[in-house]
């Protein structure tokens, strides 16, 4: 298993089926549909005819129903289609994240989206600012030198045993029942202190050097 933060870079998924059409001809988002079966085969759906009077068109959701078993009626209304057809494994949408980490027999865990605790990244951003906010003499030729500082910095002092540290922390503190207020309670609250430097504004007069 592997843990990833819930970026949309990382989440992002190819297709969705409110993008498709009922019938032939009608919208359609991607070419084929690949998909792992009940028996763990991989299996690949045309979502375009590949041949015949309809060659190039796209099939539509009431002729993928149909190709995929589907007893429906000519009749029946899209968004009973888009519900049926959403059970099926081939609408079992992932993104391509996953179906890398599948391929190579891993499973993607996504952490929940703005949880500092358990995204480590986080962190990364959180000690750069600081150190940017801290040594900055508001020049943006300056301010770049402190990005490439903020990294080293961040590597020498071994920032990340300690974002790690916590998220395990955390992880084994949910895995106790405790709550999202506990756990900040907890891991963060003591480590406020009482002054707390708000962000510096950079100001236009200082960008004269860009």
């Amino acid at each position: 298993e592997i843990l990833v933060d819930n970026a949309r870079t990382h989440s992002a998924k190819p297709f969705s089926i409110n993008d498709f059409g009922k019938r032939s001809g009608t919208r359609c988002p991607v070419a084929s549909i690949e998909y792992i079966d009940e028996v763990n085969n991989t299996k690949t759906l045309d979502c375009f005819f590949q041949s015949g009077l309809q060659k190039g068109q796209s099939k539509g959701l009431l002729a993928i129903a149909l190709e995929l078993g589907f007893k429906v009626s000519t009749n029946c209304k899209l968004e009973e289609l888009k519900i049926l057809l959403s059970c099926h494994k081939a609408f079992k949408n992932i993104s391509k994240l996953e179906k890398l980490a599948i391929d190579y027999g891993f499973k993607v865990i996504f952490a929940p989206k703005f949880h500092c605790e358990l995204n480590p990244i986080e962190g990364v951003w959180c000690h750069q600012k600081v150190f940017i906010r801290k040594h900055s003499d508001q020049t943006f030729n300056k301010m770049l030198r402190l990005i490439v500082q903020s990294r080293e910095n961040f590597v020498e002092k071994k920032i990340y045993m300690k974002l790690l540290r916590r998220f395990w922390k955390a992880i084994n503190a949910y895995q106790q029942g405790r709550t999202y207020g506990e756990v900040l309670k907890q891991y963060f609250s003591n480590q406020r202190k009482g002054a707390v430097t708000s962000h510096q504004k950079i100001t236009k007069s200082n960008l004269s050097d860009i």
